[in-house]
């Protein structure tokens, strides 16, 4: 029987919705999952019983309250330590090891593993650390030095690996660069239309919508990869022209910061606080257009919430450059807008102008659904990946 060690700083137990959970569910075999005990979008360690899979193994972790902190990077150098630990222990080699980046310290300690061993060794590039932190951040010249010893652990991991998988095209390009031999496979997230009809037939969520009332939705974590501050403005210009609620479904760092400006700005505006993915996409279904705005200059291209508002069939205005703009463009399914040439606010009030004489995108949403985003389709290939 073969044996797969996956390991994931981020493989949430308690979530239908997560990228390891989905390849581990296709893939036949032994089974070993090395991840945390702390709930990184609660910010809060695992209750107990939660973990009621015994495939999964939860390593004690240090907890932190920020996405962006010295604490938060503590703690994932824990939980690298503790899985060289777990991997140097074993007394028979797995036919494969899988790691998630991020984390950059655990797949550098994945790396070393399967080169010492001859284990072949897949990674999974969700997002580009240390590369996508520096939009956040001042001085980037002096920032990238500081950095260099957290991108020599991501390059080296990219080096090392037999088998690169990117969330996007580009993120697994990216990768590709630093290691030609890899084969390489580009493996949306993907929408999981079982979880997408079962809330659609059996709400979580009960809301009531004033007619005429057109519902105005940023959903994900409330942290500081997001342009809360352009999102905010460009509601305040509609406001008094038009019947509306700005809805924010989630939390995280940002939510004083934007309770402030919605009261000082006097916006129809609600914060819905932490919500399970089931009742998140619950409040989506009611809402009629979905923001999907990250800060200038992001390094992301395609990220869980644009898949959620595909889904919920919202209308999608949409700032990230690449894939995302191309889907939205090609599939008719919202608008892109910039921070230069095309603000947000322009967009959104020429939408609104002329909100009632076109609602093609409904169908168009289902489309790319069909075409490009549903995860059953999108990860056949995964089975082939390991058992290859």
């Amino acid at each position: 029987m073969r044996r797969h060690i996956f390991v994931s700083a981020f493989t949430n137990i308690v979530s239908p919705n997560n990228r390891t959970k989905s390849i581990i569910s296709r893939i036949g075999g032994e089974k070993i999952v090395l991840t945390t005990d702390f709930n990184h979008g609660k910010k809060g360690y695992y209750e107990s019983g939660e973990a009621d899979d015994k495939s999964q193994i939860l390593l004690h972790v240090p907890p932190y309250k920020k996405n962006l902190s010295i604490q938060r990077i503590w703690s994932h150098l824990v939980f690298a330590w503790k899985v060289r630990e777990y991997l140097n222990a074993l007394s028979e080699e797995p036919d494969a090891v899988y790691c998630s980046m991020p984390t950059s310290s655990s797949a550098y300690v994945c790396a070393k593993y399967c080169k010492r061993h001859g284990v072949k060794y897949v990674i999974d590039v969700i997002d580009l650390w240390p590369d996508s932190l520096l939009p956040l951040v001042k001085g980037k010249s002096i920032i990238k030095a500081i950095l260099y010893p957290w991108t020599y652990l991501t390059r080296y991991a990219y080096r090392h690996a037999d088998v690169i998988i990117g969330e996007s095209v580009k993120y697994a390009l990216e990768a590709k660069k630093y290691n030609l031999k890899a084969e390489v496979f580009p493996i949306y997230l993907g929408i999981d239309m079982n979880i997408v009809n079962k809330v659609k037939t059996e709400n979580p969520v009960t809301l009531e919508k004033p007619d005429n009332e057109i519902w105005i939705a940023y959903a994900g974590s409330l942290g500081l990869s997001y342009d809360f501050q352009t999102l905010i403005n460009a509601v305040k210009s509609i406001h008094g022209k038009y019947k509306y609620k700005l809805w924010f479904i989630g939390d995280g760092v940002k939510r004083n910061e934007i309770a402030s400006y919605i009261k000082n700005n006097g916006l129809n505006a609600e914060i819905t606080g932490f919500m399970s993915y089931e009742q998140l996409l619950g409040c989506l279904y009611y809402c009629d257009i979905a923001v999907n705005i990250f800060r200038d200059n992001t390094k992301v291209v395609y990220s869980y919430k644009f898949n959620d508002y595909v889904a919920m069939n919202c209308f999608v205005l949409n700032s990230l450059e690449g894939e995302t703009a191309e889907m939205v463009d090609e599939y008719r399914i919202g608008r892109n807008f910039d921070f230069a040439n095309r603000p947000l606010s322009v967009v959104l009030e020429d939408i609104l102008a002329h909100w009632n004489m076109n609602k093609t995108w409904r169908g168009n949403n289902q489309r790319l659904i069909n075409e490009r985003l549903d995860k059953e389709k999108i990860y056949s290939v995964v089975k082939e990946i390991f058992e290859s």
